[in-house]
């Protein structure tokens, strides 16, 4: 995604008591939440590409995404008066889990070059992963997984945009480069919910920008809210999200609806209620941390539960938390398990 591009793109964006209505910066906004919790994440790439990675143990580690690139197009770099000043490109995001790496791109209205750019975010990781190997054998560039979050309606998209490597001239192809889309504005909250899109759920509301003011619409807009508000209130409160991401849904969800409501409804007090709503029965924060807790009454043991349940929900497996605490691994797997953060059958 370019550094531009965003939820409510304009010139008048606002900050602070200006007034104007919050800026969301989409590329921002969903490293935010995708780097909320590990296990969220690995479910949602599990359900996007068909992977089957432990949620509890699968190791995540974050890559680079930026990249250089020249500033001109390749058939203008001859008669640029610079042909070498280069720029920085950045990527939404790429990881890797267990050590195959994925790219997340997330983009609001369609662009025809969306291919071309995450092939080039995908050439970056591949001469960065080359210049730290040893390339005196056969080079293999090797792109990440791409994923494809789309927003705003395209009704020429399909599932996968299919594309392909050769060399000029020869009949074989080397390789096929297929990008996975998420057309989530085909999605609904009970969609979300049943692929394990969690991190997802705030930007269904961002489908309601730029429609006409109507009662209608309004309608349409609060019973979507409120339905995102109950999806995340319900992972929460069964469990299947922890409290930091479910902190970082809530203010997203925040944010947008501030940003459509002052752009495009007035500032509507019937949608300004409900965000109060909303921010009152919030469910309690942080509280898994102390679920087991009381160990034998002491207050050692509770600080050792709560530096083992804060490595992990930031994305440590168990073996990394026993090395960084000096504990061994099958307390941290007991610790887990009494938490509730890990199967009992693991």
């Amino acid at each position: 995604m370019s550094k531009t591009d965003s939820i409510n793109a304009n010139a008048d964006n606002a900050c602070g008591d200006s007034g104007k209505p919050p800026n969301i910066k989409t590329d921002e906004t969903i490293k935010v939440l995708f780097r909320s919790e590990k296990q969220a994440l690995i479910r949602f790439i599990n359900s996007a590409v068909g992977e089957e990675y432990d949620p509890d143990t699968t190791a995540l580690v974050e890559l680079n995404t930026e990249f250089i690139q020249p500033k001109h197009p390749p058939d203008e770099l001859e008669t640029a008066a610079e042909p070498f000043d280069l720029e920085k490109i950045y990527a939404d995001m790429i990881f890797s889990l267990n050590g195959a790496a994925y790219h997340i791109e997330f983009q609001t209205k369609a662009d025809q070059t969306i291919v071309i750019r995450i092939m080039g975010y995908g050439v970056g990781h591949a001469l960065s992963k080359l210049r730290a190997g040893d390339v005196r054998e056969e080079v293999v560039f090797e792109f990440p997984v791409p994923v494809l979050i789309q927003i705003d309606k395209d009704v020429g998209l399909a599932d996968k945009i299919p594309a392909r490597i050769k060399l000029s001239g020869r009949e074989e192809s080397l390789a096929s480069f297929d990008i996975t889309v998420i057309k989530l504005w085909a999605y609904d909250v009970e969609e979300l919910l049943k692929r394990e899109f969690y991190l997802l759920l705030p930007f269904l509301l961002a489908r309601h920008r730029k429609r006409k003011k109507t009662e209608k619409n309004k309608k349409e807009f609060l019973e979507d809210l409120q339905k995102v508000e109950k999806a995340i209130a319900g992972l929460y409160e069964n469990g299947q999200i922890y409290s930091y991401l479910m902190a970082n849904l809530y203010a997203v969800t925040d944010t947008i609806v501030k940003n459509i409501n002052s752009k495009y409804y007035g500032d509507d007090p019937q949608i300004d209620e409900e965000l109060k709503t909303m921010e009152t029965t919030r469910p309690l924060f942080a509280h898994e941390f102390v679920a087991k807790g009381k160990a034998e009454g002491k207050a050692e043991a509770k600080a050792e539960i709560t530096k083992v349940v804060k490595l992990f929900i930031q994305k440590k497996t168990p073996n990394e938390i026993s090395a960084e605490l000096g504990i061994p691994l099958n307390e941290i797997t007991e610790i887990l398990r009494e938490s509730g953060l890990m199967a009992q059958t693991q």
